[in-house]
């Protein structure tokens, strides 16, 4: 029916809505026909609700513009304010695993007594420094500020740790041995293995292997590397240790 125009009250109110109570007020109340028919929308003096809201075409999309509607907890709309990386290809890498990768600042010589190489300062954008990757506000993992060449766990969880050392021997028969430790906040540093290549022959060489491991907050993780008396080698700038944030 286009109009009331001209129509008798009885022909029309099932037409009509209403409120299923008289009067608005700050309780949300259900809009019904004049049947008492709910329909999907509620209304109080300062809020509306609907069960299920569509659009007859999708809107359009726009990357210029950064403000979008969200739903909170509560399950209302609020207006929040993006930034462009919400609508570019890295915005996928948002939720990926933090990961901080060292490397040697140096060609580091090995010596007698096991000891932590120099590591290179964090620049994503150089071949030859450390990197930090998923991570940018340190909210996971960041460079220790109490423990040389060390990683520390912001948060509480489990970690994957990746060694891939490179490696020069001048000598022969060097013994390398290689140790990843942990040491808590205040607290002292423990071995949580150590791992030898014994006899090893003149040339490049690479040692690789991984452990998995829980963290506890400000925990520190690194590693000594050295070699035995007799031997010769240094560790290379293409080497890398990385911790790997799983949880």
């Amino acid at each position: 029916m286009a109009t009331l125009s001209g129509n008798k009250v009885k022909d029309t109110y099932s037409s009509l809505l209403k409120l299923e109570t008289s009067g608005a007020s700050s309780s949300l109340k259900t809009i019904e026909d004049g049947a008492g028919v709910d329909t999907a929308l509620k209304l109080s003096t300062t809020e509306v609700q609907v069960d299920t809201l569509s659009f007859s075409a999708s809107p359009t999309t726009d990357n210029a513009e950064l403000s979008a509607l969200l739903v909170d907890g509560s399950n209302n709309v609020v207006k929040r304010e993006l930034d462009a990386s919400a609508f570019s290809a890295q915005a996928t890498q948002l939720f990926a695993n933090p990961m901080f990768v060292l490397r040697p600042s140096a060609a580091y010589i090995l010596t007698d007594t096991p000891a932590v190489p120099a590591q290179g300062a964090v620049n994503n954008n150089s071949n030859t420094s450390s990197y930090l990757f998923n991570d940018s506000s340190n909210t996971h993992l960041q460079a220790s500020s109490t423990t040389t060449g060390a990683i520390t766990i912001e948060r509480e969880g489990a970690i994957k740790i990746e060694f891939n050392f490179m490696l020069e021997i001048s000598n022969a028969n060097t013994d390398i041995t290689i140790r990843a430790y942990r040491k808590l906040s205040g607290g002292s540093a423990s071995v949580i293995q150590t791992i030898e290549r014994s006899n090893v022959a003149i040339g490049n060489m690479a040692i690789g292997f991984s452990l998995f491991t829980h963290c506890a907050v400000d925990e520190d993780i690194y590693y000594e590397i050295g070699k035995n008396s007799s031997g010769g080698a240094s560790l290379n700038t293409q080497s890398t240790f990385t911790i790997i944030k799983l949880d």
